[in-house]
């Protein structure tokens, strides 16, 4: 099969994969197993692969999903805009900042030009790296403000009353405690100015309350240590990874 061709049947999959719920296994699956045949045809695409790590981290799988992205980085290769997106999405949502920051690079260099198909993930990039400077900047192109200006609202306020190196502590706790955990990371504004960030994890609910008390604890020892009123405007919730709607929804 030639290449043009095999990107063609795997963004087919893709394409398809992107509108189920995580929670569709059924679908999910055979997904999956398509993504394998492709790859055993042609083990040096990475295409295949990106899809493999998407089905991964929709079933809970971490750390195949991790093996994965290790796999993909170390072939390299150029990617479309398309694909692109996906992987850089696929690195966000297991935690792998460092490594989206750099597939995002010239994509942030000229954020006019990438915008409409990057938006998404830039956003992601900026709030998980503590970049909120980024989210102003990005707010800032026409129009753009009004898709969340709460979102918007967030990151000035913080980044005003100098309260980012406490955002970005925040960041490193959950980091540090969930790392291997995360298996998807979104986020959600409510009316009220809060960010909620939302990680799934494949753990069940008790597993989950259980973390995020202790997140919570860990949290509140830190404002304490640093004697600092908390960031209240910024809430954690812990789901199980097929509690997630379809990857198009986000």
């Amino acid at each position: 099969m030639e290449h043009e061709e095999l990107k063609k049947q795997t963004r087919i999959i893709l394409n398809e994969l992107i509108e189920y719920p995580f929670s569709q296994i059924f679908d999910i699956s055979p997904a999956e197993q398509k993504l394998k045949e492709l790859y055993q045809i042609s083990p040096t695409s990475i295409e295949p692969l990106i899809g493999l790590m998407l089905t991964n981290i929709m079933l809970g799988k971490r750390d195949i999903a991790e093996g994965l992205a290790n796999k993909i980085w170390s072939i390299g290769g150029n990617l479309s805009p398309f694909f692109e997106l996906i992987y850089t999405d696929n690195l966000l949502n297991i935690g792998e900042i460092e490594r989206a920051g750099i597939l995002l690079k010239s994509r942030i260099a000229s954020i006019s030009d990438n915008i409409k198909h990057f938006y998404t993930v830039m956003i992601k990039y900026a709030l998980l790296s503590g970049n909120l400077a980024l989210v102003k900047q990005i707010g800032g192109y026409p129009d753009v403000y009004d898709k969340e200006p709460i979102l918007f609202n967030f990151a000035d306020h913080h980044c005003k009353d100098l309260s980012i190196k406490d955002y970005r502590a925040i960041l490193k706790i959950l980091r540090d405690n969930l790392h291997d955990r995360i298996c998807a990371f979104e986020y959600l504004m409510h009316n009220n100015g809060t960010l909620e960030f939302v990680i799934y994890t494949p753990n069940d609910i008790e597993q989950n309350e259980a973390m995020q008390k202790n997140l919570i604890d860990k949290i509140n020892g830190y404002f304490l240590t640093m004697q600092q009123p908390q960031i209240d405007d910024l809430s954690i919730t812990l789901k199980n990874i097929k509690l997630h709607s379809a990857w198009i929804t986000n």
